[in-house]
C-alpha cells in the first residue's frame, strides 16, 4: 500500500461490489490492475510483488445483487425486453434446459405478432439477432434457464457479414447406397479446393477394402472412392452405416448447399414406423398394409392374337400361302416397301428379307396404332384353325354336356378384331368347329386380341349363414348364372370358393361385394385379445373370428392376428394398428417377432433404447466434428428435446383402442411448452438414456412456434425441426419449417435443410457488432 495502487473489476470493466451474485455454472473473469503511486519520493532498489485474489463466496439470499454486463449475449435479450419494444417476451411456462442442474435464469425469446405491424417487428428482429461464432453465422432464438443463448445455424460468414445474398457452400446432401468393395483410400477429415471445386481426403488416411471384417473401422470416415491417396472428387462420400459385405450407406458432400443450412438430408430413411420420429431410436416396427378385401376373379383369360411392332418394309409378304404337306410357301411374295401405304394387314410373312417358305409363317390380322396384331401358324394348321365358333345361348344335353344354341356363327379372327365388342355375353367351346362341350365358355369381356370367360358349367357354393365352417342356407350357382344374376346375391356372405358346403379354416371367405366376374372377400382371420409365446410360436388368446373388419368394437380389444388365414398359432403375429372405417382399404399392422408379446413392449423398444442414430443426427455430428469441435468449450450442454410423448394411442392401445384412431404425439407443433417430460427424449451428452456425441442438436417445433411470426423463421427453403407430430394410417409426420417460414409437417424420408442448434455458455461475451446482418455480434473466443 505504500507504493502501489490497485483496482479489481470484471474483465469488461464493471466494478465489483459486495453481494454481487455469481450464478452457478457461469464463469467470471476478474481483471486486476496494479500501478505505482506517482508521489513516492524514493523507490526501493529491488522488490518482489506477490498478488493473490481470494473472493469470499456465501449462499445467495435476498441481499444478492444481479451483476449487469452490457456486452454479454444474454443481456441483448434482457435489454431489449426492458426497453419495452415488444420484440422480446419472457417465457413463464415449464422448462428444463440442462440435464445436470435446474436453471434459475429467466428465459427470453423473440416475439412478433401476426399483424402487419408484427411483420415489421419480425424484420426488426432479423436485424438484431445475428451472431458470428466459430466462423459461422447464427441467429439467436432464445435464452436458456442457465443463462446461455440458443442459436440456430445460418451459414458461413462472408466478409464478416451474414447477408442473405451469400452464395452456396459445402454441405452434406443426399444419401446413397454404393459399393466400396475395392481398395479405396479413406480419411478422418477432408479438404476442399475452391479453385478446382474438388474434395480430397485428409487427417489420418488409410487404404482398405470394405467388407465384414473392416467396415467398423471405416464408418465415420470420408472417401473419394479412389484407389489413389491423392484422388479428388465432387461429391465426397461420408460413410454413414453398414449394409452388407460389399455396400455401405453414404452421405454425399458437395458445394451446392444454400447459405442458411449446411445441407439437405432425410430426417430418417423410413416413414412407416414410429421409430422414424426419433433423433435416436431403438427397435423398428414397420407398418404393412393388409391386402384386404381381396379380389377373387372367377374368369379366365384367353389370348387370340399376339402383338408386335417389328414388321419391316424390307420383309417379303404375300396375300396367299400354300401348304405342300411339309411347309408353307408364300405365293408371289413382294417386298413390304412395294405394298401400298405400307400396310401389311391380311398379309403372310416369315419376317425375313429372303425366306419364302417354312413351317410357322405370320398372318397379320390388324393394325392398332403402331402395333400389328397377328397369329403365327403352326405346321399343318390353316388360318381357319384360329377362328372361333360363337353361339347366343347354350342348352343342356342332359349328359353333362352343353350345346351352343340360338344363332351359331363362325367368327374369323379378322372379324373378331374389328367387331370384338359384339361377342360379349355369348358362348363358345373355345375353337372353330366344336358346338358341344362339357364346359362351355361364357364370354364376359373382350378386346381386339383376347377375351375373358367364365366356365359356364362349373358351380360355386355361396351361403347366407354358417355354422362354424359349415355353410348353411346355401345356393349352388352355375357360373353361367353368376354372369347374369350376380347383383341378386348380396344376402349371401360366405363361400369356400368351391362347390363344397364345408370349408377349411383357410378356405372360408367372407364376401363383401359381388361383380360380374367374381367377388371381393376377407379371409377368415382369428383375432386374439393377447398372445402367448412358447419360444417358437405365438398362440392367440381368447380368439374370435370377426366376420367383418368394420366390427370395430370387437377389434378394439382383439388386435392380434396370425397373418395367414385360419391360424391361431404362428411364428409371427400381427398387431392391427389402423383401419379406415370409411372404406375397405387402409388396414395396417405391425409384426411382432422373437417373443415380443405386447404393443407396450413394441413401443418401449422403439422409443426408449436410443441405439440407432437418425440420418440427420449422423450428418449433424459429422459437421460438428469438422467445424465446431475446436470451440466446444464455449458451448453449453443443453437438452435437445425430441419429445415422443404419446397423447392418444388410438389403435396402439390393446385395451380398447379403436382401430380407426391414430397415434398422436403430445408435442403437436402449435404447443408452447418448453418442458421435455421423457428422460429418453432429453438428448444430452450427460444423459445415459439419450446420450449425444456432441453438444449440438435441432431446434424444436415449440421453440420456433413461440417466435409467433413466419418471417422470423423464413430462409426461403424448407428445413427440419426435431418434433414428431402424428402417425396416421401407417405414415409418420415430422415437423418442418416451410419455404415461407410457416410450421408444417412432412414425411421424415423427404430431404430438407439442416440447421443445427447450439447453446453458448452463460457469460459468453461479444467484442463488436449490433446484431444486424451487416454487423453481427462477434463472439469473443480468445
Amino acid at each position: 500500500p505504500d507504493y502501489l495502487n490497485y483496482t479489481i473489476t470484471y474483465d469488461d470493466g464493471v466494478e465489483i461490489e459486495e453481494n454481487h451474485k455469481v450464478t452457478a455454472g457461469t464463469v467470471e473473469t476478474y481483471k486486476v490492475r496494479l500501478e505505482f503511486k506517482t508521489d513516492i519520493e524514493e523507490l526501493p532498489q529491488a522488490a518482489t510483488i506477490v498478488t493473490s485474489l481470494e473472493p469470499q463466496y456465501v449462499q445467495a439470499d435476498s441481499s444478492a445483487i444481479e451483476v449487469y454486463h452490457p456486452n454479454r449475449l444474454y443481456n441483448v435479450f434482457k435489454e431489449e425486453y426492458n426497453s419495452g419494444s415488444g420484440l422480446v417476451h419472457e417465457y413463464s411456462g415449464e422448462h428444463k434446459d440442462s440435464f445436470t442442474k435446474n436453471g434459475t435464469q429467466k428465459i427470453y425469446h423473440w416475439y412478433a405478432d401476426k399483424t402487419s405491424s408484427g411483420n415489421t417487428k419480425a424484420n426488426q428482429i432479423l436485424d438484431k439477432n445475428n451472431v458470428i461464432f466459430a466462423n459461422h453465422c447464427w441467429q439467436m432464438i432464445r435464452t436458456t434457464d442457465t443463462g446461455g443463448v440458443k442459436l440456430i445455424y445460418n451459414g458461413e460468414t462472408e466478409n464478416n457479414q451474414c447477408l442473405t445474398t451469400r452464395g452456396k457452400h459445402i454441405g452434406y446432401n443426399s444419401k446413397l447406397c454404393l459399393s466400396l468393395n475395392d481398395n479405396y483410400w479413406y480419411g478422418t477429415d477432408y479438404s476442399y479446393d475452391p479453385s478446382t471445386q474438388k474434395f480430397s481426403i485428409a487427417g489420418t488416411t488409410e487404404q482398405k477394402r470394405w467388407d465384414d471384417s473392416t467396415y467398423s473401422t471405416l464408418i465415420g470416415k470420408y472417401t473419394c472412392r479412389s484407389r489413389s491417396e491423392n484422388g479428388t472428387c465432387n461429391p465426397l462420400y461420408y460413410i454413414e452405416s453398414y449394409k452388407d459385405n460389399y455396400y455401405a450407406y453414404e452421405i454425399l458432400l458437395n458445394d451446392t448447399s444454400l447459405y442458411s443450412q449446411f445441407g439437405s438430408l432425410l430426417y430418417n430413411a423410413d416413414y412407416n414406423s414410429p421409430s422414424s420420429s426419433g433423433y435416436m431410436y431403438g427397435d423398428t416396427y414397420k407398418t404393412e398394409e393388409m391386402g384386404s378385401p381381396i379380389s377373387q376373379s372367377l374368369s379366365i383369360n384367353n389370348l387370340l392374337l399376339s402383338s408386335s411392332i417389328s414388321f419391316s418394309s424390307s420383309y417379303l409378304y404375300s396375300k396367299t400361302i400354300n401348304w405342300d404337306g411339309t411347309s408353307y410357301e408364300l405365293v408371289n411374295p413382294i417386298l413390304g416397301s412395294n405394298i401400298p401405304e405400307s400396310s401389311y394387314v391380311e398379309y403372310y410373312t416369315f419376317r425375313s428379307e429372303s425366306i419364302t417358305s417354312g413351317e410357322e409363317p405370320y398372318y397379320l390380322v390388324g393394325e392398332d396404332y403402331s402395333w400389328y396384331r397377328y397369329v403365327q401358324l403352326s405346321a399343318t394348321k390353316q388360318l381357319d384353325y384360329y377362328n372361333i365358333l360363337v353361339g347366343e345361348s347354350i342348352s343342356s344335353n342332359l349328359d353333362g354336356t352343353y350345346s351352343l344354341s340360338g344363332t351359331v356363327s363362325p367368327i374369323s379372327i379378322r372379324t373378331w378384331f374389328t367387331n370384338y365388342l359384339s361377342y360379349k355375353g355369348k358362348y363358345t367351346c373355345g375353337d372353330a368347329t366344336t358346338t358341344s362341350c362339357s364346359n362351355p365358355r361364357r364370354i364376359v369381356d373382350s378386346t381386339k386380341t383376347n377375351y375373358s370367360y367364365l366356365d359356364a358349367g362349373e358351380k360355386i357354393m355361396i351361403a347366407k349363414t354358417r355354422n362354424g365352417l359349415t355353410l348353411t342356407d346355401t345356393l349352388l350357382v352355375r357360373k353361367d348364372e353368376w354372369y347374369s344374376d350376380y347383383n341378386n346375391y348380396e344376402d349371401y356372405k360366405y363361400t369356400c370358393n368351391s362347390d363344397n358346403a364345408v370349408c377349411t379354416e383357410d378356405t372360408l371367405r367372407i364376401i363383401v361385394s359381388y361383380k360380374v366376374t367374381g367377388y371381393s372377400y376377407f379371409p377368415n382371420h382369428y383375432f386374439g385379445s393377447s398372445v402367448t409365446w412358447d419360444g417358437t410360436n405365438y398362440t392367440l388368446v381368447d380368439p374370435i373370428d370377426v366376420e367383418y373388419y368394420d366390427d370395430y368394437s370387437s377389434i378394439s380389444t382383439h388386435h392380434y392376428i396370425c397373418i395367414s388365414p385360419g391360424l391361431k398359432t404362428c411364428s409371427e403375429v400381427a398387431y392391427i394398428i389402423y383401419f379406415n372405417k370409411n372404406s375397405n382399404t387402409n388396414r395396417y399392422y405391425i409384426t411382432l417377432q422373437n417373443g415380443v408379446l405386447t404393443i407396450d413392449s413394441a413401443i418401449e423398444g422403439m422409443f426408449t433404447k436410443n441405439t440407432n442414430n437418425s440420418i440427420i443426427k449422423t450428418g449433424i455430428d459429422a459437421w460438428y466434428k469438422k467445424y465446431m469441435l475446436d470451440y466446444d468449450n464455449y458451448i453449453e450442454d443443453t437438452i435437445y428435446c425430441n419429445d415422443r410423448s404419446i397423447e392418444t394411442r388410438g389403435a396402439w392401445d390393446a385395451n380398447g383402442g379403436m382401430p380407426y384412431s391414430p397415434l398422436n404425439y403430445t408435442w403437436v407443433y402449435l404447443s408452447n411448452n418448453l418442458n421435455c417430460p421423457n428422460i429418453t427424449d432429453q438428448f444430452s451428452i450427460y444423459n445415459s438414456n439419450a446420450r449425444l456425441s456432441y453438444k449440438v442438436g435441432l431446434i424444436t417445433g415449440v421453440e420456433m412456434n413461440i417466435l409467433n411470426n413466419s418471417i422470423i423463421r423464413n430462409t426461403g427453403t424448407t428445413y427440419w425441426l426435431n418434433t414428431p407430430n402424428s402417425f396416421i394410417t401407417g405414415i409418420l409426420y415430422q415437423v418442418k419449417v416451410t419455404e415461407a417460414g410457416s410450421i408444417s409437417t412432412a414425411y421424415p424420408h423427404n430431404s430438407y435443410g439442416i440447421r443445427p442448434a447450439i447453446s453458448l455458455k452463460p457469460g459468453i461475451k461479444y467484442d463488436d457488432g449490433d446484431g444486424s446482418k451487416e454487423h453481427p455480434y462477434i463472439i469473443k473466443t480468445n
